[in-house]
């Protein structure tokens, strides 16, 4: 099974097996952010089905929220480890294997040089800035202690940004269904702004 494949089992499986999907949550942001496999499978889609759980009442806000950021501050730790361990230049040609071109390296390292732990914030909304992140600290040899602090601060913002968007698809669906004048408009605005980015955004260099 391919990795698209095995995204899409999960996802009907968190979806028609609710009791289990804290543990599910956790482990993808685990897996995301561990050995930067986030590179090849991002977590997106389970976290927003299991928000969309969470809006629908199917899982607590505290079990998402807790699955969530446990699951990515232990896969930041692992990959933090990673980079201390093997070294800057090991880490620039591990990085170079998974295709993450030298410009996207140099500008995490350029963010990590000028705004340092800080940059744990907001470096996980971004998908391959949250995967070299934490392996670009750990080879920077960034203190463990002020590293954990920001990484568990910046996980629990990223959890409870899921949350948000969540709840605000789930609104947003409910009015969609209920206005079907509101969903051919919104629908046309999709259709149209995918044609927009298949056109002209989609061959664009990326991060």
């Amino acid at each position: 099974m391919d990795i698209a494949g095995l995204v899409n089992e999960s996802l009907a499986y968190l979806e028609s097996n609710p009791h289990v999907a804290g543990f599910l949550i956790g482990l993808w942001a685990f897996l995301e952010t561990a050995f930067l496999l986030g590179l090849i499978f991002p977590a997106e889609k389970i976290l927003i089905v299991g928000s969309l759980l969470v809006a629908r009442g199917y899982i607590s806000p505290f079990n998402f929220l807790i699955s969530a950021a446990t699951g990515t501050i232990a896969g930041y730790t692992v990959s933090y480890f990673l980079g201390y361990w093997a070294g800057e230049k090991a880490i620039e040609v591990l990085l170079s294997k998974f295709k993450v071109k030298p410009e996207a390296y140099r500008k995490v390292k350029s963010f990590v040089a000028r705004r340092g732990e800080v940059t744990l914030l907001f470096g996980r909304f971004v998908a391959v800035f949250r995967s070299v992140l934490p392996v670009v600290m750990g080879a920077f040899r960034v203190p463990f202690f002020s590293f954990t602090v920001w990484n568990i601060i910046g996980a629990f913002l990223w959890a409870g940004f899921y949350l948000f968007v969540g709840d605000l698809i789930d609104k947003v669906l409910s009015i969609i269904i209920t206005n079907k004048i509101l969903a051919v408009f919104l629908a046309s605005i999709l259709v149209g702004g995918y044609a927009l980015w298949r056109r002209y955004g989609k061959n664009r260099e990326k991060f």
